[in-house]
């Protein structure tokens, strides 16, 4: 009997294994065959589900494009992609749900991204109706049902842009500009050539506090009349606001932007910018620029500067297309100048003027050079360039340029120049010039010791040769000096007053003294006692007070004899007066490139002597200037 129950529950426990597989294989095949339940029922792929997210509600309206959000979700997947269309059909509009099942493949845009950018085009000055449709499809690719929004878009064109040379302040942005100077065009922009450049800009009236509507623009040049330079003409719009040109002809040319908004609507008209061109042909030797202006007076004119001319001409006259041009007063102009410089290989800019020539192109040089031209700068007009004009007439960064020191123009005691390169001779000055053709560079005390006093030294920086240093008179002198002729003072101002039965102040034309050993009145026969002397750091005299015993008081009739020490040496002497500087770049291969050449003399070439040596075919003055001219014209870098 035990074992019949025991039987009859194996069986049972049988049957019950049996039953629980049955349910398992039933339910497998369920969910392998679409059934969720067990009673046979199927239950298909649910569909997925989209919504917008951001603010837009139904028939809002927009001035710019706005930017809509949504998101979607699978209850038994994952979102694949989103697809929306902008839809302006009147049937959506009048019934968008009826318009659903018409709306057209190629209308649908499709993106992975849960917003975009929506542009609702639209027409300039009208409201216009748009229904924006939206839908998502799963990873078994069934779509979402559509939603839909009515949106509405109004539109103004941006205004019409404005454009400026692209080194102007941003004071100069115009619709419409014409740069007057023409500008030099090269093959390249380089690092000293920086390119005809511009900019532009514009905005839209519908900007909003918060919201600036992007802008879009398109360009083209044209070479007037006409010729359009595909090379410069945008491929379509862009964002980009500037344009560095280069490779251009000479010319006249028309710049020409346009603007568009986010609504793909055009600005009313374009920017302009108007220009000349012209591509430096370096076809002649050398241009003498002569500053110097004529006539006399306290500013030490030259009289005549036509002669100072026909020396450089001389200088140059182994070059027979070299071109010659005297500017008598600083509002001549030469046009175009420009095209006028770009036709020289070297253009030589020379004034003999003792103070400094404001002449008005130290500009225009400075481009002629950065465009590859060569510069040789000679003159004591130099001395009192500044830092900014100079800029070493090619780059700021050029590395030489002179610069006033503090003494005085007329205190430096030039009488020649020492050369530093061993080709070039050294330098003296020619005192019959010196004493009769310009009277005004020396004066005074210097009758005995001839010099011009209006030469500076300059700095010479990094990458700049030195050619010539400063040589002094003072350099010989023993600096001992006896029966000198001295003049009593008697003028009445903050260091000087009238002479006392006791004491007066005396001049002795020097600067440096060191001690005043004697001073004897030779009409009275009486010695004065030093009691103190001044330099005066303003010019070349030394003041010296001296007392002496009671009678009447000295006067500037008296003949007066001083023995003195003075400092030989000039503050200036070996300093550098000249520079020259060649500015080149490495090519491929490991080969030089010259951009330009430049030299700049603080002295003036006429007042140096030029008599030639027994044995001599050249003078000194003549062998530098040929000197330099091969330095300049040599083809390769040095």
């Amino acid at each position: 009997m035990a074992e019949k129950n025991i039987r009859i529950v194996s069986k049972t426990g049988e049957r019950l294994i049996l039953t629980l597989l049955l349910v398992i294989f039933a339910m497998t095949a369920g969910i392998m065959t679409g059934c969720g339940s067990l009673d046979g029922d199927v239950t298909m792929n649910q569909l997925p589900i989209v919504e917008y997210t951001n603010i837009p509600a139904n028939n809002d309206t927009f001035s710019f494009a706005p930017v809509i959000h949504w998101k979607g979700r699978d209850p038994d997947g994952f979102v694949e992609e989103y697809m929306y269309a902008d839809v302006i059909d009147s049937t959506a509009l009048l019934d968008p749900a009826y318009y659903i099942p018409f709306i057209p493949e190629d209308a649908w845009i499709r993106t992975q991204a849960t917003s975009d950018t929506v542009y609702l085009l639209t027409s300039s000055g009208k409201v216009t109706e748009h229904v924006f449709y939206l839908k998502c499809v799963d990873d078994r690719e069934t779509e979402s049902a559509v939603i839909y929004r009515t949106f509405f878009r109004s539109n103004r064109p941006p205004r019409v842009p404005e454009i400026k040379w692209f080194t102007a302040p941003d004071g100069s942005f115009d619709e419409r500009i014409t740069i007057i100077d023409t500008s030099y065009s090269l093959s390249a922009v380089t690092e000293s050539w920086p390119g005809i450049g511009f900019n532009w800009r514009s905005s839209d009236p519908d900007d909003k506090e918060l919201y600036r509507i992007p802008l879009e623009f398109k360009y083209y040049l044209e070479k007037v009349p006409h010729d359009t330079i595909w090379q410069w003409v945008s491929q379509g719009w862009t964002t980009r606001q500037d344009l560095v040109l280069s490779g251009l002809e000479s010319g006249h040319y028309t710049l020409t932007v346009w603007a568009r908004d986010d609504g793909y609507e055009i600005s009313e008209r374009p920017a302009t910018a108007s220009f000349d061109v012209y591509q430096p042909t370096f076809e002649q030797s050398i241009l003498l620029l002569n500053t110097t202006r004529e006539g006399g007076g306290a500013q030490g004119n030259i009289q005549p500067g036509t002669q100072i001319g026909e020396f450089y001409r001389q200088l140059a006259s182994r070059y027979p297309d070299t071109h010659y041009h005297h500017y008598t007063a600083v509002t001549d102009t030469i046009q175009p100048f420009k095209a006028f410089l770009g036709r020289f290989k070297l253009v030589v800019w020379f004034s003999e003027n003792r103070d400094r020539v404001s002449a008005p192109f130290e500009g225009r040089l400075r481009e002629y050079v950065r465009a590859g031209g060569r510069l040789w700068v000679a003159g004591a007009f130099v001395r009192s360039w500044t830092s900014d004009t100079t800029i070493a007439l090619a780059e700021s960064s050029y590395p030489a340029q002179p610069v006033a020191v503090s003494a005085p123009s007329i205190s430096a005691e030039f009488t020649g120049a020492i050369s530093s390169v061993r080709d070039l001779p050294s330098l003296s000055i020619d005192t019959s010039k010196t004493g009769t053709a310009y009277r005004p560079f020396w004066r005074g005390g210097y009758d005995l010791y001839p010099c011009l006093p209006s030469v500076d030294v300059m700095t010479a920086g990094s990458g700049a040769e030195t050619v010539y240093t400063f040589e002094s008179y003072t350099d010989t002198a023993s600096g001992d000096v006896r029966n000198e002729q001295a003049f009593v003072k008697v003028s009445v101002d903050t260091i000087n007053f009238p002479p006392t039965s006791v004491n007066c102040l005396i001049e002795i034309d020097r600067r440096r003294v060191l001690h005043v050993h004697r001073v004897l009145n030779v009409t009275r026969g009486a010695l004065g006692q030093v009691q103190s002397l001044t330099n005066n750091v303003g010019g070349t005299q030394t003041i010296v007070r001296i007392s002496y015993e009671f009678g009447e008081p000295w006067s500037v009739d008296d003949s007066i004899e001083v023995d003195y020490e003075f400092q030989p040496s000039s503050d200036f002497h070996r300093k550098p007066v000249a520079i020259r500087y060649e500015k080149v770049v490495e090519k491929p291969g490991g080969a030089f490139e010259v951009r330009y050449r430049v030299a700049i003399f603080t002295f003036p070439l006429y007042f140096l002597s030029d008599s030639g040596e027994v044995g001599h075919t050249e003078g000194p003055v003549t062998e530098m200037f040929n000197g330099m001219l091969d330095w300049f014209f040599y083809p390769f870098a040095h």
